[in-house]
């Protein structure tokens, strides 16, 4: 217990003092975030608060985790390092959307093969050469996925910080559950600290957004947190449980990639779509925008955490089944709406 306090301690703490500086330096490069039609500031904003909940993450559990491998950590270091410093040229001088992907694509084959698959070895020993093949294109387009939908989360003052920490916490939990404390819990609760220590800088107004050096971070971190939570368990059913923990990021990106199929938008071309420019444009409110989905992330994790202990999978499958029909279903009709209005 003593080791988990001084993790989530000293990243907290590395985390708040070190964004002051960020801040800093990203005022005197001018390097901003510039407001446009479709960002909801209306003021030049620092980047790179990424950074900051970079260094405070893998300081930490690089300091306090105990490896199970003496490979893990390094190509963990490695994996998340690429990730970030991809997000830090983007945040400069801009990356397009495919070399993006074809960037992440490889790093997370990098992670999974030297790190999460250390964590399927009983299913990856199936005979079924099918069965190992697509289980492996599942998890690394889990990893891409969720690494994806944490950076289109990142809209609002706040918003990817508390829709991350929740996430990240309810993580920690499962881990501690499962007795998890020498590798695992550990990084989640370095996680937790960083971001809890970046959200005073990013709450609205946000004095500095986390760019997506954090974005991308803090995705990827969020799903390798999520695809191991599940590696001690006996069925695959139990992917619904990382599922409702990370709920709304996963359900706007699910949509979003829906809308743009129905009005035949390219998939990787933003748009003014997402759940959170939705609702601010009904209340005009960052912070009420930021508290709403806050708390149906709350909602949902701690349901993944019940689903998790009661070990109701199929319930949780059928539950969410049904409201992900549902959100299909005013996300196709509302499109159409829309093209039928241009």
């Amino acid at each position: 217990m003593l080791d988990i306090i001084l993790t989530v301690s000293t990243s907290f703490l590395i985390s708040l003092f070190l964004t002051p500086l960020i801040i800093t330096f990203a005022k005197k490069k001018k390097i901003y975030d510039i407001p446009d039609d479709r960002k909801e500031h209306k003021t030049p904003t620092p980047l790179l608060g990424g950074i900051a909940i970079y260094f405070a993450t893998v300081l930490s559990f690089v300091i306090f985790a105990e490896p199970t491998s003496e490979y893990v950590i390094p190509i963990l270091v490695v994996g998340v390092t690429g990730v970030a410093f991809m997000g830090l040229i983007d945040d400069i001088i801009s990356l397009s959307a495919k070399r993006r992907m074809f960037i992440l694509f490889c790093i997370a084959l990098i992670v999974f093969f030297g790190c999460i698959q250390l964590y399927f070895v009983d299913l990856l020993m199936y005979d079924s050469l099918f069965i190992k093949i697509i289980f492996s294109i599942f998890i690394i387009f889990w990893i891409v996925g969720i690494t994806n939908a944490i950076n289109f989360s990142d809209g609002l003052d706040g918003l990817a910080s508390y829709l991350s920490l929740v996430s990240a916490i309810s993580f920690a939990i499962i881990f501690a559950l499962q007795g998890r404390n020498m590798l695992i819990l550990p990084i989640a609760v370095a996680l937790c600290g960083a971001i809890a220590g970046f959200i005073p800088y990013n709450r609205n107004p946000a004095m500095v957004f986390m760019g997506d050096t954090g974005s991308m971070f803090i995705g990827f971190m969020l799903s390798l947190l999520s695809i191991t939570s599940i590696a001690h368990e006996t069925t695959l059913l139990s992917v619904v449980v990382p599922i409702y923990i990370l709920f709304v990021p996963i359900l706007d990106l699910c949509m979003s990639i829906l809308r743009r199929i129905v009005i035949k938008k390219p998939i990787m071309k933003p748009d003014h779509m997402h759940f959170h420019h939705v609702l601010n444009e009904r209340f005009n409110n960052h912070l009420v925008v930021v508290m709403i989905l806050s708390l149906i992330q709350i909602i949902f994790a701690a349901a993944g955490i019940f689903i998790f202990i009661s070990k109701l999978f199929i319930l949780g499958w059928i539950t969410i089944g049904c409201i992900i029909l549902a959100s299909a279903a005013a996300t196709i009709l509302t499109a159409l709406k829309s093209v039928k209005k241009v």
